[in-house]
Formats: C-alpha cells, sequence, structure tokens
C-alpha cells in the first residue's frame, strides 16, 4: 500500500499528516508491517525511497531547512560546494555537523513533510554565504521556480519570484543580492563570475548575442568574451560546437577565455590574474 505522493512529497511525513489523510492507525501498522513505512523517530515516519536529506535532518531531532531545501525545488537550483546542512528544531542543542535554527516559531502543520517552508528555507540558507554565492542561488531560483499556484495543503512547498524578492528586500543583504541578480544567467558559474567581475570594478553583459542566435556568456568591459565550462569530462560533439561559436566570437571582435568549474572555484585568483592580462594586451 504506497502512500500517495501528494500527501508525502519527500517520502517523510508526520502521523498527524497521515491521519488528515484518511489512512487509520491500524493502516499505519500494516504499512509498518509490509515494509512500506519505517519509523524514523516519534511520530515520524518515512517510505523507502525518501529524500535522503530530509530523512537525515528528521532522524537528527528537526526538519531540513537552507539551501538543501532549496535544492529540492528544482535539480537547476544552484546548491554551492560544501554548503553547510541547516535544520530547523524546537531544541537549543543540535548534532555536530549541522547548524540549528528555532526561529521564525513554526507549528506542526508548516513542517508535516520533513521541511521548513521555502522563504524560511532561504533566510537561513542565504544567512552564511558570500554575496556572489548568494546571487547565483537566487539568480538559479528565479529561472527554475516560476510554479503554478500551489494547493492549499503544499503552499509552503513552493516559491514563487515574487515571494522570493520580497524575502530578500526585507534585509541589506537581501538588497544586495537583488542589485547584482539576473535571472537570464545559465547557470551558478555564471553568476559568480559576473558578480566577482563587477565587485572588481569591471562592467559586465550576461548572454550577450551574436551570430546564429548565439549568446556569448559574459562580455567584460566590451573587450573579453567569457565562456564557463560547468563540464566535468569532454563531450566531442559539444567540442565541436564550441570550436565553432568560438570562432563566431572571434569574428564579432571579442577576445576569448574560456574556463572550467575547477578553476573558478578553487583558482579565482589565478582566473581573475588571466583576465586582466587579456584585458591589457595590445
Amino acid at each position: 500500500m504506497p502512500l500517495p505522493h501528494r500527501f508525502s512529497p519527500f517520502g517523510v511525513c508526520t502521523t498527524a499528516t497521515l491521519a488528515r489523510a484518511g489512512i487509520s492507525r491500524w493502516q499505519i501498522r500494516s504499512l509498518h508491517a509490509d515494509g512500506t513505512l519505517t519509523t524514523v523517530r516519534t511520530g515520524w515516519h518515512a517510505e523507502r525511497n525518501a529524500e535522503s536529506a530530509v530523512l537525515a535532518a528528521v532522524q537528527a531531532g528537526g526538519v531540513l531547512s537552507g539551501l538543501h531545501r532549496l535544492k529540492l525545488l528544482a535539480d537547476g537550483i544552484w546548491l554551492p560546494p560544501h554548503s553547510p546542512r541547516h535544520m530547523y528544531t524546537h531544541h537549543p542543542a543540535h548534532p555536530q555537523g549541522w547548524v540549528g535554527h528555532r526561529w521564525p516559531r513554526l507549528c506542526s502543520p508548516d513542517v508535516q513533510f520533513g521541511v521548513v517552508p521555502t522563504i524560511i528555507a532561504l533566510r537561513h540558507g542565504l544567512s552564511d554565504q558570500p554575496l556572489e554565492q548568494a546571487v547565483a542561488v537566487v539568480d538559479s531560483l528565479a529561472r527554475s521556480c516560476t510554479l503554478a499556484k500551489p494547493q492549499r495543503s503544499r503552499q509552503s512547498l513552493t516559491l514563487s519570484p515574487t515571494d522570493l524578492f520580497a524575502e530578500l528586500s526585507r534585509t541589506p543583504f537581501g538588497r544586495r543580492v537583488i542589485a547584482h541578480s539576473d535571472s537570464a544567467a545559465e547557470s551558478g558559474l555564471e553568476s559568480i563570475v559576473r558578480v566577482l567581475l563587477t565587485l572588481a570594478g569591471h562592467h559586465v553583459e550576461a548572454q550577450v548575442v551574436i551570430a546564429r542566435s548565439q549568446r556569448i556568456d559574459l562580455v567584460v568591459d566590451g573587450i573579453l568574451a567569457i565562456e564557463v565550462d560547468g563540464r566535468t569530462h569532454d563531450e566531442h560533439q559539444r567540442t565541436l560546437q564550441d570550436r565553432a561559436k568560438e570562432a563566431d566570437i572571434r569574428a564579432a571582435g571579442y577576445r576569448l577565455a574560456r574556463y572550467s568549474y575547477p578553476q573558478i572555484m578553487q583558482n579565482w585568483a589565478g582566473v581573475y590574474a588571466d583576465i586582466l592580462r587579456l584585458l591589457t594586451i595590445d
């Protein structure tokens, strides 16, 4: 007897949630007996295919918050490397390896699926991120989360651009994020490079159109075209397309640079030195 997905979107829920869905205590015992459900902790149940991040938070005594919770909205949501795991809990102490939050106070229906409402997750998750990573998260949310009007019972599981920017506008840091955000960005890497270069005083244009309706990721100071590459392995067909695009970029009069994920995320100083060199050569 599998649980209807609409009652348990992440495979974790409370006894009260099951009761509201019309599942009796006898049926709950049967679901445990046949292995459909397991007990996570008192009052909490999980299916075999429960989302691992949600399950871990509930097992640890809380519910999932922060950027790992936002990542559940869509595959395209940017998750900065080494992002700390956040949880909401009523307890003053929280397990090692988690950032705990007790505010704002949430009632049981708000967290019945093992996660906090998306706005709260955003508030918690951006609290320990630098500006460029926060912008990358927000760009990806604005790009990915133009969702249909949520149903009543799932209102806290979705996020609209209106709610996103209303939440950000509450704080000085959030307003800085808005000032640097651009939902046209096609990747978190692109957002990060754009923000870092803008903060360094450069004029940066994003998604500049050239021949055959192709788009350059970034153009710096009207001189240097930058393509960011998030791939972790070479793809022959894509490489051929890249070469054709590079020829069109040069034909449009730009200098060209391409940087990979490891270069940008692990050696930004080296990347920026190379950008300055390319901007100043005769």
